[in-house]
């Protein structure tokens, strides 16, 4: 008996393989052994290449992210385009940002990718009214502000697309994948969601205490940060929650009175960095401790964020913004560096342990100790400057260019 069962499974083993050879399922490659042993090696040799770049970038090794970061990196082998300068899609560039292995710009009609030297490796049209991007490694979220479309986009294309059930406040997306939606309904103050990278709901949390007016989600995804704003007595006071994803408690709560912290941001895994209207402040995510730098009366009119963990903060002396000054702080809230001008509110990227500021059509470079390194003139519509792939690109209204 047992000897018939395996020679019925043997049959329609065979039987099955046969109709896949036909159906061009499974072929054999023609010739000899040493050809086989050639194929199968140059194969093998493929895998192993792509699969160190992804270890190289700190990439997800699980089978799924292998393949998605294939074809990242295919998306770069096509590049268009002469480089540095480029002129980008629609009437003006509304944000640009850093990705792996390149530059993305958010538009007002598309999304598009280039790569280190300025040349287009991806373009895509999008129809939002108010478009908004969040971007982090390899990923980057659209969505429009109040609407309920949003799509995720990887190097090579669409990711995810969806909808969500009420109108989004703000949003974030990790270097995982995962991202996270506040969103505002005439029923709830705010509900919060935390999807993974195919799109399902993982993480839920709502509140009708506090109005949200930020959400960040860290590098890895396990944590979020809640920015949620309260009313005590005419009093407003802000509160910074941490949550990780799939525990219902909080971990951390951080409140500040009589303040409005309007943009919180992962500094790694273990800190949150939050900007208010009067402070700067640094939380820990796994230990209750915070770091508070006041601004005693001074008026904000930008910063930035570096990926080394500072933070730069651009004060006016008085009241039409002149006699401006540039202090970085640490994660301490210690100055680090501090640079008094006579501008007016210029704009400040810090990166690479420069200072670069950007007023009119000038960008001046300083180090830490304030010493000023070069400065060089850009166009006079130069809006913004930001530092990727280790260059320093100035970003117009409808350009981007290199500052050399």
């Amino acid at each position: 008996m047992a000897d018939n069962l395996k020679n019925k499974i043997s049959a329609k083993a065979r039987s099955m393989k046969k109709k896949a050879q036909s159906r061009g399922l499974f072929r054999r490659f023609p010739g000899n052994d040493t050809a086989k042993l050639v194929i199968k090696a140059a194969i093998c040799a493929a895998a192993a290449v792509a699969l160190a770049a992804l270890a190289v970038t700190g990439a997800d090794l699980r089978p799924s992210a292998v393949v998605q970061g294939i074809r990242d990196k295919q998306a770069f082998i096509h590049a268009y385009g002469s480089g540095y300068p480029v002129d980008v899609s629609g009437s003006r560039a509304i944000k640009t940002a850093c990705v792996t292995g390149g530059t993305a710009v958010m538009t007002d009609t598309s999304f598009e990718i280039f790569d280190g030297k300025g040349r287009q490796v991806f373009s895509e049209a999008h129809y939002l009214a108010s478009p908004v991007m969040e971007n982090d490694g390899k990923y980057s979220l659209l969505f429009e502000r109040m609407g309920k479309d949003f799509t995720v986009m990887s190097l090579s294309g669409i990711a995810v697309k969806g909808k969500t059930d009420d109108s989004i406040i703000c949003g974030d997306i990790s270097r995982s994948g995962r991202f996270v939606f506040a969103t505002t309904s005439e029923t709830t103050n705010a509900r919060v969601c935390v999807f993974s990278r195919d799109g399902r709901a993982i993480h839920k949390w709502k509140s009708v205490d506090y109005k949200i007016s930020d959400i960040c989600i860290s590098p890895s995804g396990k944590y979020i940060a809640i920015s949620g704003i309260s009313s005590d007595d005419g009093v407003l006071t802000s509160t910074v929650i941490i949550q990780q994803v799939g525990v219902k408690e909080n971990i951390r709560q951080y409140t500040f009175d009589d303040t409005l912290v309007l943009d919180i941001e992962f500094d790694g895994n273990s800190r949150v960095a939050a900007v208010g209207d009067d402070l700067a402040a640094f939380v820990d995510v796994k230990k209750e401790q915070r770091s508070v730098y006041p601004f005693n009366d001074r008026t904000l009119h930008s910063y930035d964020f570096s990926q080394a963990g500072d933070l730069a903060l651009v004060f006016s002396g008085n009241s039409d913004g002149r006699n401006a000054s540039v202090v970085v702080i640490d994660a301490s809230c210690r100055e680090a560096a501090r640079i008094d001008t006579s501008m007016t509110a210029p704009y400040v990227d810090l990166e690479n342990g420069r200072i670069n500021v950007l007023y009119q059509s000038v960008v001046s470079s300083y180090n830490y100790k304030g010493k000023l390194l070069e400065e060089t003139e850009v166009s006079a519509d130069c809006r913004a400057i930001l530092t990727s792939q280790g260059r320093l690109l100035a970003k117009g209204i409808m350009y981007i260019a290199e500052v050399e």
